[in-house]
């Protein structure tokens, strides 16, 4: 199968997409599949709270604050893409931008160390032929198809230059290499005066070694791409940290950005969720935004029905422990197991992978396995994550059409 790939840049400048989303070995020809992108969203503004816990009041941070501007900088970022390609799109939002987002230049190459790329590499992207655009509020925009034959896995940098002042997006990505430096240098070998621009998800990653693409969907891709089975499938992540089902706070909620993050993703063929364990943190931190189990699982529900109203099959990951973490509950924790109890026995998902199971303390379930959690008792390890990566049965990949009939 050839493939051709559209790699999505997020919101308001140059940024990065994931949930997890996968596409067929069936579809033939050569289409336009998703291969790798970073979720939008807004800077949602909370008041900070106080919260309580052992007699101890702290202050609960509020959601995403504004980053100091872009002016007249370029900003390169490494992504990696998921399989192989012939051809590739680059897809930069301004969805959630109050203005016009004004794009100096965009360029694409393969990846060196520190913020290179590799000599000989350097692509131009286009809009409509040009090499600035635009983009309205509100919107995304497409380039034009770049011819390029790429292995699975290649390490990509793509560099935007913003000549006016510019918004950073309110979703960084922590488990991601990015680089700034002053001028238009998106065609530039080693950036002059580099500066790291890194800016947090259990499916993004937060915590794995940054760079190394560590995230458990990275490690779903790498063992979709060893099996011959399953090769012809692609994963695009669109996790955001701290994000929820319900609320916005701090980032745009799952019921709300399902349809553009998800369902909207080329050739999407099947989607894997985990999300409701920042529903259930919340709930201490702002009472005002408190949910119970029903509502998560009544949210639930209704991401099935959108995949299904759309022939996409949707696979269920219950919600790993927390115990020992800073908003951990008793009343979370029965949240949580009534949750993880539905989405194992519902049978309303096309498939479910058990993560709790695979992470958590045998002798202690509610908590993480120390050897697989990341020291705050909510984040995996790495070695967590490949866990949790090889949780997942690759035979929901195996003979799966692209399209189930419903």
């Amino acid at each position: 199968m050839h493939r051709r790939f559209l790699l999505q840049i997020g919101s308001f400048a140059m940024s990065v997409l994931v949930w997890g989303t996968v596409l067929p070995a069936e579809t033939v020809g050569e289409v336009w599949l998703g291969a790798w992108a970073h979720a939008p969203t807004a800077y949602n503004m909370t008041p900070p709270t106080s919260v309580t816990r052992d007699g101890v009041t702290r202050l609960a941070p509020p959601g995403y604050a504004p980053l100091p501007p872009y002016n007249d900088q370029t900003v390169r970022e490494v992504t990696r893409i998921a399989a192989g390609a012939i051809s590739i799109r680059v897809r930069l939002s301004n969805e959630f931008g109050d203005k016009p987002l004004v794009i100096g230049a965009a360029h694409i190459a393969l990846a060196d160390e520190n913020g290179a790329i590799v000599v000989g590499s350097d692509h131009v992207l286009t809009f409509a032929g040009r090499t600035s655009v635009t983009i309205p509020t509100g919107s995304p925009m497409l380039s034009d198809a770049l011819n390029w034959t790429l292995p699975s896995f290649s390490k990509l940098s793509v560099s935007v230059f913003y000549p006016n002042e510019t918004l950073p997006p309110a979703h960084t990505l922590y488990a991601l290499d990015a680089y700034a430096a002053q001028g238009d240098v998106t065609g530039a070998t080693t950036l002059p005066d580099v500066q790291r621009a890194r800016s947090d998800s259990i499916t993004e990653g937060v915590v794995s070694t940054p760079g190394a693409f560590h995230s458990w969907p990275d490690r779903l891709a790498e063992r979709l791409q060893a099996n011959p089975a399953t090769r012809g499938w692609s994963v695009v992540n669109a996790g955001i940290g701290s994000n929820r089902l319900l609320h916005d706070t701090p980032s745009t909620g799952a019921l709300s950005r399902f349809d553009r993050d998800v369902l909207s993703v080329p050739g999407t063929a099947m989607a894997i969720v985990l999300i409701g364990i920042n529903d259930i943190q919340y709930t201490h931190r702002y009472p005002n935004e408190a949910v119970n189990a029903d509502q998560i699982i009544a949210a639930l529900q209704q991401l099935i029905i959108r995949a299904h109203a759309h022939g996409i099959r949707i696979l269920g990951g219950t919600v790993t422990a927390f115990e020992g973490s800073t908003d951990y509950t008793d009343a979370g924790e029965a949240t949580r197991q009534a949750v993880n109890k539905w989405i194992r026995s519902s049978g309303m998902f096309d498939g479910t992978i058990d993560f709790d199971a695979a992470t958590r303390d045998p002798q202690h379930p509610a908590h993480l396995a120390e050897l697989l959690e990341s020291g705050g008792h909510l984040h995996p390890s790495d070695s967590g994550y490949t866990v949790m990566g090889d949780a997942v049965d690759l035979g929901y990949f195996i003979d799966t059409p692209a399209r189930r009939p419903r």
